[in-house]
């Protein structure tokens, strides 16, 4: 395979990653206005009670969980707390 050759194949495989990039993101923006959306139109109790329920499944989880795993739980967990936050009226607030 020439430089060239594989040069394409890089940059195909870059547009590709990219795509799916882009992809996951419009994906994570969709949940997150789903969920907070959810969460925003309920009582403050039944909020409360199904924020705890998250929270203490993701200790569960992350207790459970391998090294790569728990890595993974941390990253969700910070877009998780900006939903709760949000979804609290609290989203200017410092966490």
């Amino acid at each position: 395979m020439t430089h060239q050759e594989q040069l394409q194949a890089l940059m195909v495989r870059i547009d590709a990653l990219e795509q799916r990039e882009r992809q996951l993101t419009y994906a994570s923006n969709a949940y997150q206005a789903i969920l907070t959306t959810l969460l925003g139109i309920l009582d403050k109790p039944t909020r409360d009670r199904v924020i705890s329920m998250v929270d203490q499944a993701h200790d569960v989880a992350y207790t459970k969980a391998n090294l790569e795993q728990k890595g993974n739980i941390l990253g969700a967990d910070d877009i998780t707390q900006r939903i709760f936050l949000f979804a609290q009226g609290r989203a200017s607030q410092p966490k």
